[in-house]
Formats: structure tokens, sequence, C-alpha cells
């Protein structure tokens, strides 16, 4: 279950990103390790993403998405990994484009899986939210980015999920999860909200506010989590990506 960040009052720790880098010189393998789990739950399904809108069939996006997490959790991709890149999800970008080509002259010695120790994540949860047509004519690079700024999305509901169930509001939550996520449609309305909730309409209200407060501080953890060195301005300008992403069209 993941935990609460800590409040940063404008200075960040030491990020999931760095912790991974930190890696090749030495640094707790324990700590690294779950930070590079973290970030490989965020991003194997964006990966997943771009490999099928490359033109991979489910079976072949799945093959080349274990065998290059395989990679990165064995954590040789970070032995020579450039912290000036920054950006989590851009490294991985380029560091899978290069996996590609390479899977790709070596297919016919692969088998799925390789023996490696890989996520354990079903495809199809992947697969069920890609819709490869025709009129979609959106880039690999716009889809993996569209899907990066999802996940992020999903893995600060998530958080907060976990949070309102360990403070015993679970129940409260669900209802008001609508009026949270931007991925969620509909948003009902405070009078039946409350009703429903045995609340007064201010107090719902006031929660949503908590919430939606509590909802963008998760986030910007997180981003600032995928930033090898976030300040508040980075962070800002890795949050208006990932919006521009959601909305970005051919």
């Amino acid at each position: 279950m993941a935990k609460t960040p800590p409040t940063h009052h404008g200075a960040f720790p030491v990020t999931r990103w760095s912790m991974v880098l930190a890696l090749r010189e030495g640094g707790d393998v324990g700590t690294g390790r779950l930070a590079l789990d973290e970030l490989c739950k965020i991003y194997w399904r964006p990966i997943y993403s771009y490999a099928r809108f490359q033109g991979l069939s489910p079976a072949d996006a799945e093959d080349m998405t274990q065998s290059f997490f395989s990679f990165v959790l064995e954590k040789a991709l970070f032995t020579t990994a450039d912290a000036a890149l920054g950006k989590m999800r851009n490294y991985l970008l380029t560091a899978f484009s290069r996996h590609i080509k390479h899977w790709q002259r070596q297919a016919s010695a692969l088998k799925r899986g390789g023996g490696k120790e890989i996520l354990s994540i079903e495809a199809s949860q992947a697969e069920d939210e890609l819709s490869i047509q025709p009129p979609d004519h959106r880039t690999p690079e716009m889809i993996y980015q569209r899907m990066c700024a999802l996940r992020i999305i999903e893995a600060t509901v998530e958080q907060l999920a976990q949070e309102q169930e360990a403070a015993g509001k679970k129940d409260q939550f669900q209802l008001l999860r609508p009026r949270l996520d931007p991925t969620l449609a509909g948003s009902g309305n405070d009078a039946e909200l409350a009703a429903r909730l045995g609340m007064t309409h201010d107090a719902v209200r006031q929660s949503i506010s908590r919430l939606r407060k509590r909802f963008r501080e998760i986030m910007r953890d997180l981003v600032a989590g995928t930033l090898a060195a976030p300040t508040d301005e980075m962070v800002q300008e890795e949050l208006t990506a990932l919006r521009n992403a959601l909305v970005s069209r051919e």
C-alpha cells in the first residue's frame, strides 16, 4: 500500500527517479528497488500502448513491454542513465524506442517473459483502454504521453482512496470520487450527495474542497517523484505538459 507522501513546504525530498539513478552509484538497493517498482507500475501501460500504436499485435506488444521492464527491473537500464535527462517518462520512451529496434532484431531468439522477473500486470488492462482505429491520427508518442497523464491521475486517485479508507471514510469517498477524478464522467449535485451521506450541504462542499486539495497535493508529489531534481517551476511545467497531453490532437 502506498504511503502518504510528506508535506514539502516548497522543498522536495529525494525523489523516486533520483533514488533509481542512485542505484548505479551503490545507493540503497531496497529503497531504490521499491521506487523503481512504483515507477514501473505507472509506466507499464503507457509503454505497452506505445508498442501497440507502433503496429504490434497485443501478444508482441506484451512480449516487448515485459522484456523491456525485465531489463529495467534488473537496473541495467540505469547503469548509464543520464540524470540530466530529468524526466522519467521521456527517458523511458527514448530507451524503449531503442529497445523496440533491438527486440525486433532479436525477436526470433526471445521467449515470452524470458524467464526473468517481470511485473505482475495483465496486458488486458492496457488493451481495454486502447482504441486503435483508422480515424485516430495521433502518433504513438502522443498516445504514450496521454497514457502517462492518465496513469498519474489513476495513481493519484488510488492513493487518495487508500488514505480515505485508512481514515474510515471509504464509503463516503466512493460517493465523492466522481467529483475529483477528471477521467470519470458526471458529477451529481451537492444536495443529492448531502442527502445520501446524511451531511449538510456546506459539509459536503467542504469535504469536496478538502479532497480536491489533497488530490492536487498527491498528484504534485507523484509528478515530482518522476523528476530527478524537481523545483516548483519544473513540477508545474510537467503538470502542464501532462494536462496538454490529455487534450492534444493531431
